[in-house]
């Protein structure tokens, strides 16, 4: 068992050589420093000196980038100035070609059957900017709606003007392009692009009508070479037609167009 007397004798010689300690350290400050107090204020100026030092921040050091020689010399780099992660395109189209070939149909035509062919050809000046030429030829047909008008309640429709083909030019903006998964299976890089021209649409009756375009499309890259594509094309015109009584009037006529096909890119691909 401990012995009491023991403990508390320790615990006075503890005592006593601690205050003679702190004796010491007072008795041997020079007589012109002052008082103990002011000593003691001055080493807590010095202390809140050094935590203000601590507490700023502190300028890192800045590497060359091409020069670093460790990789823990990375932590001196300033986040988001030094290092800059750029995504390159998968499909390059800088000075190169490209012909699409697309099916393609009327959506906003509820009398007719507007079915056919689609060809573009493209030439890109940079990644974003390019011209591109078009052609469509269209093929129409009686929806049902209409044989049932003139048939059943005899309403003629040779008023109505359907287009026999279209061929222009466009100014075309390629200014969004990324990636996605498809069924988490594979990534297709795409490019979102922006068309706007004019040509001449050929009608029903053989008149050829000065033609407004604007449109949009995208493009899936298969390979540096070929790609899948949709575009919406939609065209505005104004064009005669004849009523049934013989009569000819202008129609105010905007055709819209959905294509589904097929680009391919030459020359081949190799600066990417």
């Amino acid at each position: 068992m401990i012995n009491i007397t023991q403990c508390i004798s320790r615990l006075f010689l503890f005592t006593a050589l601690t205050s003679s300690v702190a004796s010491a350290q007072f008795d041997d400050v020079p007589p012109e420093s002052g008082n103990n107090e002011t000593e003691v204020e001055s080493l807590y100026d010095k202390y809140d000196k050094e935590e203000t030092r601590r507490a700023a921040p502190q300028k890192r050091r800045q590497l060359n980038p091409n020069k670093l020689g460790t990789l823990s010399e990375l932590a001196t780099l300033e986040p988001f100035n030094d290092i800059a992660v750029i995504q390159r395109k998968f499909l390059p189209k800088t000075g190169r070609f490209e012909f699409a070939g697309m099916a393609m149909g009327s959506v906003n035509n509820p009398f007719f059957s507007n079915l056919g062919l689609g060809l573009r050809a493209s030439y890109f000046l940079n990644e974003k900017h390019g011209i591109e030429l078009q052609y469509y030829f269209l093929s129409n047909s009686e929806r049902s709606v209409t044989k049932s008008l003139r048939d059943n309640q005899s309403v003629e429709t040779k008023s109505l003007t359907t287009p026999k083909n279209y061929m222009g030019a466009a100014y075309k903006w390629n200014p969004i392009y990324g990636k996605m998964t498809w069924l988490n299976r594979t990534i297709v890089p795409f490019d979102l692009f922006f068309t706007i021209g004019g040509g001449l649409t050929k009608t029903d009756l053989g008149e050829s009508e000065p033609t407004i375009h604007i449109g949009t499309g995208q493009v899936f890259a298969l390979t540096k070479a070929m790609a899948f594509r949709w575009d919406i094309s939609w065209n505005f015109y104004q064009a005669e037609a004849i009523e049934s009584n013989g009569d000819t009037i202008t129609n105010n006529q905007d055709d819209l167009f959905l294509m589904l096909g097929m680009s391919f890119y030459f020359p081949e691909a190799k600066y990417r």
